[in-house]
């Protein structure tokens, strides 16, 4: 089963357990159990996006001679406004 699928059985038994008729410490204990069980997924899928989308765009394990490159993707620079050549209308 696929974690999507669990995630969605998980919100369904949630959904679902006020209705089932268990007395009120067994919701609590229920209540509780899928809670837990929903902040794992969440968390396990978190790492997978964050795995897929590598803030430099390599996977984690690659390296810059893995994809042909010879240095590797630049951090986060600051770039200024007089980096850029200015555009403007000249009326002849």
């Amino acid at each position: 089963m696929t974690i999507d699928a669990l995630i969605m059985l998980s919100g369904a038994f949630v959904a679902a357990l006020p209705f089932l008729g268990f007395p009120n410490s067994w919701d609590t204990a229920f209540f509780l159990a899928a809670g837990i069980v929903i902040i794992a997924l969440g968390i396990v899928v978190r790492r997978r996006l964050a795995r897929r989308s590598h803030p430099s765009g390599y996977d984690q394990g690659a390296t810059a001679e893995d994809s042909g490159r010879t240095s590797p993707a630049p951090k986060n620079e600051e770039i200024s406004a007089s980096a850029f050549p200015r555009n403007e209308d000249h009326v002849a």
